[in-house]
């Protein structure tokens, strides 16, 4: 039960946030994206989006009624284990739910197949054993308004069911199947009372400790506890019905043949079922990554880090963040949509969560690491794949992000089931410290060997993908390459993606200088003709990772003219003649080379393109 105590563990360090929104997305009135909050729970209650609020005097009266607006319509309400997962059977909440529990003339609005509304007379015998208690006198004016009023013809009567507030206006069926909250005047809204949960909280547990049974729960181990076989769903997003823990398939193989009963599989108590589940519900919505319903979640505990100040120092909790390492999730999420650093932390803990069937989740990873392990294998992995950029007239720091690994070799456009699959496996090599796994290495080194396949408006563009796969094989030899130009390496593949680095760049010259020739003399016209196309070294690219010795003749015989027209003629030659120098004995033959050669590549464009500039800034 390591994963539920943990859970317990952040809720338990989380009491402040109880209750409270944090946010998580600010709006965005130019893309239409909605404000998002994170709601940390408090025990034994649910969030249900409400349209219509109702005020209720101390002496039970109606007040006023209106309806919700969209952004405010969220609303922390206290539940049951039977509400939270009720179907069609009528299992009403406690305080604040739908016209057909609240309103005692809703069969007059609404046809029903009996002629009592069942719905309405549970609700309200569980409203009136709450209200009469101690817990629940704030409660009491709510039930003495709903038990002597009809509240459908009262709203009617305001005109709370038409947007211009005409009055007498009759309800559509749309009207009544939405949520109401109720409020006491003068009194702190109950969704946002800190002391109206502890009351319906300490009520329905006092409940429960009459009603369950007891015995000892599996994650704390404690004796005498209040046991649950019922557990919350909606951990994923609201309306989720896949569970974690669940014991409903009796008739089939569920515990069959091992257990009599699902107490024997597993023992937890309402409070440990509730701070788990409630938590983890908060840390997704919190700071998760979801794809296709698959969630990824990082989250760290911040207590004194004694890693190096070398690795950027020790990293504080700021005043206004939950206890889950929010900054530490942020970075992980931005490792995974940029490739940026990760900071260290004391405690880092990784769960994945999917679901096969939509009503049973599975966790799929879980693990716990020191901070000092977590932090050396992210570092490991971003910085082993670091290349040297220049562009904007300066040195740049490449890396992929895990997102373009897996576009780079899935595409934009694969289905997010692949991609979800393929993000697994990424992730546990990083964490493993190992290299991405051969298959996605070869896949990598496949679609970067035939740039023909790209189109130009490709995502991701050729370009991209051949510097991930570089990115890939520098990581795969273990420090062995440096991050630019190694003009000492002789390892055969470097060499020869060197040598078809200088042939690409000295014939796309050319072409560059005629595209523009003819563009000068024929301006605007649409002939295919002029359009550029492909290197030989780029057409022939996929033929020379397999046969290198032979390709290459093919297309330095063809490269000749060019190199007679182009202006870097000599420069180019002295760097056929200084890779040639390095190369061995037995190196020019026709063995495949493997993805060193796109590093190679990669590291002689780089340094090509620097050094011009670099001449054209002394000039």
């Amino acid at each position: 039960m390591t994963w539920v105590n943990d859970l317990i563990a952040v809720y338990d360090r989380n009491q402040e946030w109880v209750g409270k929104p944090k946010l998580v997305q600010e709006k965005d009135l130019k893309t239409g994206r909605p404000e998002k909050n994170a709601l940390l729970l408090p025990l034994s209650h649910t969030t249900v989006k409400v349209q219509y609020e109702v005020t209720i005097s101390e002496t039970g009266e109606l007040v006023k009624a209106v309806p919700v607006d969209e952004q405010k319509r969220t609303t922390i309400i206290p539940a049951t284990i039977d509400a939270n997962s009720r179907t069609s059977k009528a299992v009403p909440y406690p305080v604040h739910d739908k016209f057909q529990y609240v309103a005692r003339d809703y069969q007059d609005y609404v046809s029903l197949k009996t002629t009592q509304n069942e719905a309405y007379h549970s609700y309200l015998h569980q409203l009136s054993d709450f209200a009469n208690s101690l817990d629940g006198q704030a409660f009491k004016p709510i039930y003495e308004y709903l038990k002597h009023h009809d509240l459908i013809h009262d709203l009617i009567e305001q005109g709370t069911f038409t947007a211009a507030g005409v009055k007498g206006q009759r309800p559509e069926k749309k009207d009544l199947a939405g949520f109401v909250r109720f409020k006491v005047a003068g009194e702190k809204d109950f969704w946002q009372d800190p002391e109206a949960f502890a009351h319906w909280d300490h009520y329905y547990q006092d409940r429960l400790n009459q009603e369950e049974m007891h015995g000892i729960s599996y994650a704390t181990g404690l004796s005498d506890q209040v046991l649950t076989g019922r557990h919350p769903g909606a951990i994923r997003y609201p309306g989720d019905k896949a569970k974690l823990i669940s014991s409903n398939d009796s008739q089939n193989y569920t515990y069959r043949g091992r257990f009599l009963a699902p107490e024997e599989v597993v023992s937890l108590s309402y409070c440990d079922s509730q701070k788990a589940h409630l938590a983890l519900r908060w840390l997704i919505e919190l700071q998760s990554i979801n794809i296709d319903g698959r969630i990824f979640l990082v989250w760290g505990v911040n207590e004194e880090c004694t890693i190096p100040s070398i690795f950027w120092g020790n990293v504080k909790l700021k005043d206004d963040d939950p206890d889950t390492d929010l900054s530490m999730a942020k970075q992980f999420q931005k490792a995974f949509w940029r490739g940026n650093k990760v900071k260290p932390h004391d405690r880092v803990y990784l769960m994945e969560l999917d679901a096969a069937t939509p009503g049973r989740l599975g966790i799929l990873n879980y693990r716990s690491m020191d901070a000092q392990t977590y932090f050396d294998r992210l570092v490991s992995w971003f910085e082993g794949m670091q290349l040297s950029r220049y562009y904007d007239q300066k040195d740049h720091v490449w890396n992929p992000s895990l997102r373009q690994m897996i576009e780079a070799i899935y595409g934009t456009t694969g289905s997010d089931k692949i991609l979800k699959n393929a993000l697994s496996r990424v992730i546990q090599a990083m964490l493993d410290g190992q290299a991405l796994p051969p298959d996605l290495q070869r896949q990598l080194y496949v679609k970067a060997s035939h740039p023909l396949s790209f189109k130009a408006d490709s995502s991701p563009k050729w370009q991209t993908v051949c510097l991930t796969t570089a990115a890939v094989w520098k990581h795969k030899a273990k420090g062995r390459f440096k991050m630019e130009l190694d003009r000492q390496e002789t390892d055969r593949s470097y060499l020869f993606g060197r040598l078809l680095a200088v042939a690409d760049i000295v014939e796309q010259g050319v072409l560059d200088v005629k595209e523009k020739e003819n563009a000068q003399q024929a301006p605007g016209s649409n002939n295919k003709l002029d359009k550029r196309r492909a290197t030989n070294a780029r057409r022939y690219m996929a033929t020379f990772a397999q046969r290198p010795a032979t390709t290459w003749k093919n297309i330095y015989l063809r490269l000749l003219p060019y190199l007679r027209q182009s202006r870097a003629q000599f420069k180019a030659q002295k760097e056929f003649d200084q890779i040639m120098g390095l190369m061995g004995k037995d190196a020019m033959v026709d063995q495949p080379l493997d993805g060193t050669f796109l590093l190679g590549y990669s590291h002689q464009r780089n340094a090509w393109f620097k050094k011009a500039t670099e001449n054209e800034e002394e000039k």
